[in-house]
């Protein structure tokens, strides 16, 4: 696989049904208290893990491009958190960030002064989430997506 197969193949993910649901599609279309739920204590919600493939995606291209490596109380705090609070507004928010995030591993894939080789972790590591969101909404007694 080379940088253009793999740029196709992270935004088909995001956008199509591929052998995952499109990422996109996962979260579309929730409420803010979906997004929030848990299944019990100690578990993860949809937003949580919407926060947790952010925060990698973001650090991930921050680190590719010369960023520093954050101290691991950082990564502790930003890795599973949670909504600041449970509304339209920060769902949108959070939503946002998700694509925009999207976008910034898509320039980091498309860019040939990027060593080709980093790139194909958050590939994997988003498809494995978005299955747990997958089934969450499946917890939740919502439509699958087809």
């Amino acid at each position: 696989m080379d940088r253009h197969e793999l740029l196709g193949l992270w935004n088909r993910h995001h956008t199509e049904n591929t052998w995952v649901t499109a990422w996109s599609k996962s979260v579309a279309g929730l409420t803010p208290e979906q997004a929030a739920w848990k299944p019990g204590p100690g578990r993860h919600s949809i937003w949580q893990l919407v926060n947790h493939m952010v925060f990698w995606r973001e650090y991930h291209v921050a680190r590719r491009r010369g960023g520093a490596t954050l101290p691991e109380d950082e990564i502790a705090r930003r890795n599973w958190e949670e909504p600041a609070e449970v509304s339209g507004d920060a769902w949108a928010a959070a939503l946002g960030r998700f694509e925009s995030s999207h976008a910034a591993i898509a320039g980091l894939i498309a860019d040939p002064e990027i060593p080709f080789g980093v790139h194909v972790y958050p590939l994997t590591h988003d498809c494995y989430h978005v299955g747990q969101i997958m089934h969450l909404r499946a917890m939740q007694g919502l439509a699958p997506i087809e």
